[in-house]
């Protein structure tokens, strides 16, 4: 095992005794950092009120026929997709700042529209503009890590913020829970309109604390400089190919299974009751911030392709239990008890994949197409919304639905062997952090 980067992430939190212009660098990262972590945390919150609720309001609340509304989430994320991947090509261009307030201005306005809405038209156009504005957002605050935090801390950095990400998301997913009803339409209203001032003080905390800030604007280069750009160059690095195709894997038989397809195969086993799925997404969002920050200290010495494989297994024992819940004959409380588990397992696999998601591409990519080494790391999450739920509907409307449990736990064992010939391509400053 590589031995442990002296320091931590605490050191880089702390402010400068130094005087002079020595100090003068660090204390901006320190600032901008610390920007992005307290808008993170705002717009969690906000986002916690909404998460759960897009189905349910274009159905119930504006109307829409439930098949129709699913039509209108995918096209909506197919244009994000695009427009992810034009915001990597902008990013390089103007800036990785720029673009992260340009995203959060649209994703603002996309929401309020949303909120706004009493007819299916103007919910679809605010949940596009939304979308949009959120596949810009991430791949570029991700990008943004990397001039703020020193290389041996980028990985806790990461972390830190997908701990508080879901520290965020919980909080505003129980006040939601208390606050909105199908039975009072205007406390879906008035909780998109929440979510969207949140993402605009989200904006106006980037816009103040980041501006003239290392990664404002685009990375200058020397006059008469040839550098071979665009995603062409990006997909012909086979390193960072091979990690992609982990990390899609991961997602398609992970991630995007627990967004519905989890939910609707539980519904139809014998200890399953909507009661049980709440219960299973607020054990998910407390593993993940009770154990984000002690698995980081226990595997900050870990090769990361290690921490994908483990990562991996934990997604695999979580679609195990699962399936043992669902055989016949188990009392329903024996059954209950082992679906709420198999997503704390899930949620602990998270915290397990949340250092090296956005450290890895980071770290291959060279500086000039760093926004678009992130925005195609991001777009994998998209693609396997469009591969992972299709395929779930397909296995759980069969008249085996164990067949989904088959095949989702054979898929992250794939991926964890994927993880394994990964960790042999890595170079070793980017396997040993």
């Amino acid at each position: 095992m590589p031995p442990r980067p002296v320091g931590s992430l605490r050191a880089f939190f702390s402010p400068s005794r130094t005087r002079g212009p020595v100090a003068a660098a660090p204390t901006a990262e320190l600032r901008a950092f610390r920007a992005t972590l307290l808008g993170t945390l705002v717009t969690s919150v906000g986002l916690g009120l909404t998460l759960p609720f897009t189905f349910v309001y274009f159905h119930r609340i504006l109307g829409l026929p439930l098949p129709l509304a699913g039509v209108v989430v995918a096209a909506a994320a197919a244009l994000a997709l695009g427009a992810g991947a034009a915001g990597g090509v902008i990013a390089d261009r103007v800036g990785l700042g720029r673009v992260a307030v340009l995203g959060l201005v649209l994703q603002a306005a996309g929401t309020v529209l949303l909120g706004l809405a009493r007819e299916p038209v103007a919910g679809t156009a605010g949940l596009t503009v939304m979308s949009m504005g959120n596949s810009l957002v991430w791949p570029s605050l991700n990008g943004l890590v990397t001039h703020q935090v020193p290389p041996e801390h980028r990985s806790r950095a990461f972390a830190v913020r997908f701990g508080l990400m879901n520290v965020g998301i919980g909080v505003g997913s129980l006040i939601a829970a208390t606050t909105v009803s199908v039975a009072h339409p205007n406390s879906f209203h008035l909780v998109y309109l929440l979510d969207g001032a949140t993402t605009a003080v989200f904006a106006l905390i980037l816009l103040v604390g980041l501006r003239n800030t290392a990664g404002w604007r685009a990375h200058p280069h020397h006059t008469g400089q040839v550098v071979p750009g665009g995603y062409r160059t990006v997909l012909r690095d086979r390193r960072f190919t091979a990690y992609l195709g982990v990390l899609l894997a991961l997602a398609v038989f992970g991630s995007s299974q627990t967004e519905g397809p989890w939910a609707a195969f539980v519904s139809q086993a014998p200890g399953g009751s909507a009661r049980v799925v709440g219960l299973g997404f607020a054990a998910n969002t407390a593993a993940i911030i009770v154990f984000q920050l002690p698995v980081e200290r226990w595997t900050r010495g870990f090769r990361r392709s290690r921490l994908l494989v483990l990562c991996a297994l934990a997604g695999a024992a979580t679609w195990g239990l699962t399936g043992v819940a669902s055989l016949p004959g188990l009392p329903p409380v024996a059954a209950g008890s082992l679906l709420v588990g198999a997503m704390a397992v899930f949620g602990v696999g998270e915290t397990l994949l949340s250092p090296v998601i956005n450290a890895v591409p980071n770290a291959l990519a060279p500086e000039h197409l760093r926004g678009r080494y992130n925005a195609a790391n991001s777009a994998t999450y998209p693609v396997s919304k469009f591969i992972g739920p299709p395929l779930a509907g397909l296995l759980i409307g069969s008249g085996s639905p164990n067949s989904w449990v088959a095949v989702v736990t054979l898929g992250m064992l794939a991926a964890a062997g994927g993880a394994v010939l990964l960790g042999r391509r890595l170079p070793p400053a980017v396997e040993h952090p």
